[in-house]
C-alpha cells in the first residue's frame, strides 16, 4: 500500500474521531450552554424535578460585563414569596389578568430563591424554571406551563428577568436540543418568523421596569423589597379577591332564584293547563245526562266522584276561573245529576 492511501486512511479516521468528540461536547451538559446560545456556567442546582429548576450559575453577558449583583442576597423566603405573589400578567386577547405564579409554585420557589440569592457570589445569579396550572391554558394540550426567569439583587432591589411566560408545557422531550432558557440582560428583539404571544406585567407599587438604552424592558422587573409595599398590594389584591367571590355567590343566589321561580312558574302553568281541560269536560257534559242508577255496592264509588267534582269546581272559582254565576249553574248540575 503507498503512503498517500495510508495517509488518507489516517486522514479519514482523525477526522471522524475529532467528529465524534465534537459531538460527545454537544450531548454533554457543555453542550447545553453550546445550543442555548448562553456563556453562563452552573456552578450549584438548589432544586430540580424533571425539567424545572433552581440553580445558581455565572451571569450572562454580551459585549461588555454587567457590575457586579449584591450577592450573597438576604432576601428572606416570605419577601420574595410576597412579592411574586402580587405579579399579575396581562395577556393580549385575554378578557382578565392572570397571578404569574401559581401557589404551589410559590411554597417553592421562596424557598429555594432565597437559598439561592444567599449562596451565590457577585457575580453569579439564580436562574429558574417553573411549570404550574393557569387558567389561559384552556387551548393548550396540556393543562400545564411552563416559564424561565433570572433573578439577581442590585442596588438593594430584586431584578427579575423573564425568558419565556406560560408557554406550553411539553413533557418527555430533549432538553439538550430543546433547553429551557432563562431571561437575559441582552435584548433580543423577537423573531417576527414565530408566534409570540405578547404580555404585560401589571403595574403596581413597588415595582419597576428597566430601562436601558432609553428602551423600557417589560421582561425585566426591578422590585422593591420594602415589606410596607408589599402588604399594601396583598391587602389590595385580597380585597379585589374577596370582592369577586362575594359578586360570584351574588350570582350563584340569583342564577338559583331564578330556576326555583321558573320551576314555579312551570308547576302553575301544568296546573293552569288541568283545570283549563277540566273545564272543557265539564261544559261538554249534558246536564240531563245523569248515569242509571247503579247497584247498592256501587254507590259510594259515583258519590266519591260527584264530591270530587264539587271540590275542582270550588277551586275554579276559588282561582278566579270562573264567575259566581257560572259556579251556581255548574254546582246545581252536579246536584241534579245525583
Amino acid at each position: 500500500m503507498g503512503r498517500k492511501a495510508v495517509f488518507g486512511k489516517c486522514k479519514t479516521l482523525y477526522g471522524r474521531t475529532i467528529l465524534a468528540a465534537v459531538l460527545a461536547l454537544i450531548l454533554s451538559g457543555c453542550g447545553a450552554s453550546l445550543l442555548s446560545g448562553k456563556d453562563s456556567k452552573t456552578s450549584s442546582v438548589i432544586w430540580k424535578h424533571r425539567d424545572q429548576f433552581v440553580r445558581i450559575e455565572s451571569q450572562d453577558h454580551s459585549d461588555t460585563a454587567p457590575p457586579a449583583n449584591d450577592h450573597p442576597g438576604n432576601l428572606s423566603a416570605e419577601q420574595i414569596q410576597n412579592m411574586l405573589a402580587t405579579l399579575d400578567v396581562q395577556f393580549e386577547g385575554q378578557e382578565k389578568a392572570l397571578p404569574v405564579f401559581s401557589f404551589k409554585e410559590l411554597e417553592i420557589l421562596g424557598e429555594a430563591i432565597s437559598s439561592g440569592l444567599a449562596q451565590a457570589s457577585p457575580r453569579e445569579d439564580v436562574t429558574f424554571a417553573i411549570a404550574g396550572i393557569h387558567r389561559e391554558l384552556i387551548s393548550f394540550a396540556t393543562d400545564r406551563s411552563i416559564s424561565t426567569y433570572r433573578a439577581f439583587v442590585e442596588n438593594g432591589q430584586l431584578n427579575l428577568i423573564i425568558g419565556t411566560m406560560h408557554e406550553e408545557y411539553v413533557e418527555n422531550i430533549e432538553r439538550r436540543m430543546y433547553p429551557l432558557i432563562p431571561g437575559s440582560r441582552k435584548y433580543t428583539p423577537p423573531n417576527p418568523r414565530m408566534k409570540i404571544r405578547t404580555w404585560q406585567i401589571v403595574p403596581q407599587a413597588g415595582l419597576e421596569e428597566k430601562t436601558i438604552d432609553g428602551r423600557k424592558r417589560h421582561d425585566w422587573l426591578v422590585l422593591n423589597p420594602d415589606p410596607q409595599l408589599w402588604k399594601a398590594a396583598m391587602a389590595e389584591k385580597k380585597e379585589a379577591k374577596e370582592t369577586a367571590k362575594a359578586a360570584f355567590r351574588e350570582a350563584s343566589e340569583v342564577r338559583e332564584e331564578s330556576a326555583q321561580l321558573e320551576a314555579e312558574q312551570q308547576r302553575m302553568r301544568s296546573e293552569l293547563q288541568e283545570m283549563k281541560q277540566t273545564i272543557e269536560q265539564m261544559k261538554q257534559t249534558p246536564a240531563g245526562s245523569a248515569p242509571m242508577a247503579a247497584p247498592a255496592a256501587a254507590a259510594p264509588a259515583g258519590l266519591d266522584k260527584i264530591e270530587q267534582r264539587l271540590q275542582i269546581l270550588q277551586q275554579l272559582k276559588a282561582k278566579g276561573l270562573i264567575n259566581d254565576q257560572e259556579f251556581r249553574a255548574k254546582k246545581q248540575e252536579i246536584l241534579d245529576s245525583i
